[in-house]
């Protein structure tokens, strides 16, 4: 099988398995709900430099993802499927750029680009965030296109390709902010380390060429970035030039005001964000004995371990914060781990088997999920499912360990799509089924309770052309109610309920929501 081939097959059954999945589960609150929300309002204000939610200023993220939204937007309409590729785009362009620098670290090595792109688009971590609508897969390929450049920059000495590390600086500025910096500034700054063996044309890169180099690089990606946020920052005003340039950078990293998790929660955590890969000890013992003394091992090194030490000091931990990582452990993975042999995925097809097991006795009624929760049903899809697991894990199990190890990841996800999709997950966590109520009493006002922040969670499922009203007590309600004959609020009942019983009930995310309608006659609040 040719290399092209090798990469084609990756690309293709990491694009079903994503396409699969827009189609399995609805958008999921409170992330991809709010981010479409936001992308909406970008297409109704036709305003691209200052994002907001619920038409209020929103600075948490830069507008990369927003724009690429709106970029499908203008050539197929709007359409919440043409949102949602915009994810897995990125991911595939990743996958095909990993498999790129894989074949630029290790140019005389057969194969190796395939075994890259298996290996990415087998990483459980990377097709859960890469088929989401999420900033990791951008922000993933900005930090390819950084290393890429720097291997040039190590092989060549060539100043031009400086220039393109600095557009994956701007790239991942503009895809999540100033958070790239923490994913490329490391591997530029220890290229000698990993890049002295490299070099080819004109010798190493010496230090005043290194310091030179991140100086024009940092400088060339400002002058891009400086294309939108100057604009942004002067139309924006003081509160948004003071969120994007403080409280969503520095203010993050000295104290989450989010997501706060202690110092050794991303080891606790790599069970899970390197599966199945860490969960094959062949991995393992080949590691140990290819020795690290080559340019392309201490690349990984280089790149993998100040990120990971960095993210841990930094109070905000999400898994999903090292997701830009995973290409470094694919491009280990694929240089350690052959295509073919006699080794077989045991180990990490094992919580996949208990999985299916647990799902096949549910589906039996061995296990009684109920109290759980209520959504796991019928029953038949469980059993299903289950089988399905476990069918997975014998065709991992009958290949070579790098396609039996994409096959659980891929086969794991699907699965679990289909369990939301044919159980009472789906309608649970479907914003559309309360935003649907919200478009049809538009016109009449609609309103949320304010439990916590609103985060936009109906805006687009409603197609919002005006601010959803957040209102916080009794008296806030009744007035409002007041003031809009015919409108609907809408609350979680166990944080808060009107005395009269609810117009409809409704599960949301699992938990019960009250829908409230106002009466028209008499201009009095009640039930019609």
């Amino acid at each position: 099988m040719t290399t092209a081939s090798r990469t084609g097959g990756a690309l293709a059954l990491f694009a079903i398995v994503a396409l699969a999945g827009i189609f399995l589960r609805p958008l999921l609150p409170v992330d991809e709900t709010r981010y479409i929300a936001v992308a909406w309002e970008m297409f109704q204000s036709g305003d691209h430099f200052v994002p907001t939610k619920n038409f209020a200023l929103y600075t948490h993220k830069p507008p990369l993802l927003f724009w690429s939204i709106n970029l499908v937007w203008a050539m197929f309409g709007v359409s919440e499927v043409g949102a949602r590729v915009v994810g897995p785009a990125f991911a595939l362009l990743a996958i095909f750029l990993t498999a790129r620098l894989a074949q630029r670290i290790w140019p005389g090595e057969t194969g190796i680009a395939g075994r890259a792109a298996w290996a990415l688009a087998g990483s459980f971590a990377f097709v859960v965030f890469g088929g989401s609508l999420m900033f990791d897969a951008a922000l993933t390929v900005a930090v390819l296109v950084g290393v890429m450049s720097l291997v040039a920059v190590a092989r060549s000495s060539r100043w031009q390709f400086w220039l393109v590390f600095g557009f994956g600086l701007a790239l991942g500025t503009l895809a999540k902010g100033p958070v790239i910096f923490i994913h490329l500034l490391p591997v530029a700054v220890l290229m000698p380390v990993w890049g002295r063996q490299m070099a080819e044309e004109a010798g190493p890169v010496t230090a005043g060429q290194l310091g030179a180099g991140i100086g024009i690089a940092i400088l060339a990606g400002l002058a891009i970035v400086l294309l939108w946020l100057l604009p942004a920052i002067i139309q924006g005003g003081e509160e948004y030039r003071n969120a994007i340039l403080w409280k969503q950078s520095a203010g993050r990293i000295t104290q989450s005001f989010a997501h706060s998790r202690p110092i050794y929660w991303y080891l606790l955590a790599l069970p899970l964000l390197l599966f199945p890969w860490i969960w094959m000890p062949q991995i393992w013992r080949a590691s140990l004995r290819a020795g690290w003394s080559g340019p392309g091992l201490r690349l990984i090194l280089c790149w993998v371990v100040p990120a990971f030490a960095l993210f841990s000091l930094i109070d905000g931990k999400q898994l999903h914060y090292l997701v830009p990582e995973l290409p470094a452990m694919a491009l280990l993975v694929a240089r350690v781990l052959p295509g073919e042999g006699v080794h077989r995925v045991w180990l990490a097809a094992l919580p996949v088997a208990l999985l299916g097991v647990v799902f096949g006795l549910a589906g039996l009624g061995v296990i009684d999920t109920f109290g759980l929760t209520a959504l796991l049903e019928p029953k038949l899809a469980l059993l299903a499912v289950g089988l399905g697991l476990l069918a997975i894990c014998g065709l991992a199990l009958s290949t070579s360990p790098l396609r039996g190890g994409a096959i659980l990841s891929l086969g794991l996800v699907l699965c679990l799509g289909l369990t939301v999709r044919f159980t009472g997950v789906y309608n649970a966590y479907d914003a559309r089924v309360i935003g649907q109520v919200a478009a049809a009493h538009e016109a009449q006002g609609f309103a949320v309770y304010g439990d916590g922040t609103y985060h936009a969670e109906f805006n687009f499922a409603a197609r919002a052309t005006r601010p959803i009203t957040v209102l916080y007590t009794t008296d806030e309600v009744r007035a409002w109610q007041a003031d809009h004959p015919g409108g609907v609020f809408v609350t979680r009942l166990e944080r808060f309920r009107l005395p009269e019983d609810p117009w409809k009930v409704v599960n949301f995310r699992d938990r019960r929501y009250g829908i409230y309608r106002t009466a028209i006659s008499d201009g009095k609040e009640g039930q019609t």
